[in-house]
């Protein structure tokens, strides 16, 4: 995924850093960066939420699954009462720092976000292996490319153990003192989306899912053009899909992962099972427009990402209508949720 293209360098043009605003010291994010958006002009001024300093903090979220411990990371505001989880999985290149400050932000906006850990960590792929920088070699992108995808097939080449892994993610989240018990939704970037499908195909217990610039089907990458790749998939068995949970899809128009018989079948796919979704199509948006410049293999988009989160916002507050939402002057990319006069 994210690849097609060997004539685009998938180098990020700058190295990666967290937002200002969503960074953590000693544990917890000092400062959240709360606006109070009805008191301003323009586009904002019909925007209503409260406002809130709170300090968050992000803790390790140990998952052992068949006899492995991954690591995800949790992130919740101190004191504040128990809110919905929201689980976020990330693409291809696995959990990495742009996963845990998607996670922060949440937290912000006044859910409990949670960086979902999906990979084994190898020799052969390492936490540092995920993000290669602007500056990385030809051999070091050679090498991610290969090994990224590689973990993400060996996930999904069995359904029943990928369902489970994220089922026991969600339920040790649940389990979290800051965790509402029955409350729970996913977003997911790329292999991200095909993860949240895969939770309401698998019946997992949330109400509400996203997907950015996701994959809509499930099926392996044989990115290196391997004659003798092994396509076969372990299905699960076949039943009834989470009917209560609400899908949203943010996509490019110009995705080229995702052609117009894709959509299609989606569609049909989620109306055969009874499924309540949206699907949003971005004009001239390719693959890739919800991730910064500094995450590899990004083809970041502000006009995108900006709607493509107020969109994901009011998804969760449809959903959750109980639980206040906080607005957020930026979003994990750095992406100004509220200009003064929106930027096409």
């Amino acid at each position: 995924m994210c690849f097609e293209d060997h004539s685009v360098d998938p180098r990020p043009t700058a190295d990666y850093e967290t937002q200002e605003h969503l960074k953590i010291r000693e544990g917890r994010c000092l400062a959240p960066q709360a606006i109070a958006a009805a008191k301003g002009s323009g586009p904002c001024r019909n925007v209503a939420a409260p406002t809130v300093m709170q300090e968050i903090r992000v803790e390790p979220l140990d998952v052992t699954f068949q006899g492995y411990t991954y690591r995800s990371e949790i992130a919740f505001a101190i004191g504040r009462e128990r809110a919905p989880v929201v689980l976020v999985f990330p693409n291809y290149a696995g959990k990495k720092q742009f996963d845990v400050d998607q996670a922060v932000f949440l937290a912000q906006t006044g859910y409990v976000g949670v960086a979902v850990e999906l990979y084994k960590e190898t020799p052969e792929y390492t936490y540092a292996d995920r993000n290669p920088g602007r500056s990385a070699s030809a051999e070091e992108v050679k090498r991610h490319r290969s090994a990224g995808f590689g973990m993400m097939n060996g996930v999904k080449r069995n359904l029943i153990a990928f369902r489970g892994l994220m089922e026991a993610t969600l339920s040790a989240a649940r389990q979290h003192s800051a965790s509402h018990p029955q409350l729970a939704g996913g977003i997911g970037y790329c292999f991200g989306g095909v993860c949240v499908l895969e939770c309401v195909r698998g019946r997992l217990d949330m109400q509400a899912v996203v997907s950015f610039h996701g994959v809509l089907q499930t099926g392996l990458n044989n990115i290196d053009q391997d004659p003798n790749f092994d396509d076969r998939i372990q299905e699960a068995p076949k039943g009834p899909y989470a009917t209560w949970c609400r899908v949203l899809i943010e996509n490019g128009n110009a995705d080229v992962l995702v052609p117009q018989e894709s959509a299609i079948a989606f569609k049909k796919e989620m109306d055969d099972n009874g499924i309540d979704w949206q699907f949003h199509d971005h004009a001239k948006t390719p693959h890739g427009f919800a991730l910064p410049p500094g995450v590899f293999s990004a083809a970041y988009n502000q006009a995108a990402d900006r709607r493509s989160t107020l969109s994901m916002l009011q998804h969760f507050k449809e959903t959750w209508p109980d639980f206040p939402q906080y607005t957020v002057a930026r979003n994990a990319a750095g992406t100004l949720l509220y200009p003064p006069r929106a930027r096409l």
